[in-house]
């Protein structure tokens, strides 16, 4: 009896850590460049979400140097998603900031593009095909900033 419950709880153990992974959706590598007014976006973040009949996880990938590349999981899941674009310049002064560890001088940066790109209601829609070259460039000085798949 105690090898049996041993066995169990075993099995329960791992299946928690195993979780509930999205190995099954076909997904693809996106890639592609964030610019504001012809330069590069210094920092930022793309945020694929799907939306519609498309399910799955929201997928990330952070803007350095006007570039972004969202690989994890396969990349992002086929299919229609919202995509929500946060980018920031640097000014090229130095502020008082959080580093991630700890208050300490910081490169000050400013938000570039339309806000309502940045959340929620970015009316920013991409829809990811399995033939698509998975490259997806954003202007955000533009009215319709995105490039397409």
């Amino acid at each position: 009896m105690r090898i049996l419950m041993t066995v169990l709880i075993a099995s329960f153990g791992c299946l928690l850590l195993s979780g509930c992974g999205d190995e099954g959706l076909p997904s693809k590598v996106v890639h592609g460049t964030v610019s504001f007014e012809g330069k590069p976006v210094d920092l930022g973040r793309v945020r694929f979400v799907p939306i519609e009949d498309t399910s799955g996880p929201a997928s990330v990938g952070q803007v350095t140097g006007g570039k972004y590349r969202i690989d994890a999981r396969g990349g992002v899941v086929l299919g229609k998603h919202r995509v929500e674009v946060e980018g920031l310049n640097k000014t090229g002064r130095q502020v008082l900031g959080n580093n991630g560890f700890e208050e300490a001088m910081v490169d000050e940066t400013v938000s570039v593009g339309p806000p309502q790109y940045a959340g929620r209601k970015s009316p920013l829609v991409c829809e990811l095909r399995a033939d698509s070259d998975g490259q997806f460039d954003i202007d955000l000085s533009k009215p319709n900033p995105t490039g397409g798949p």
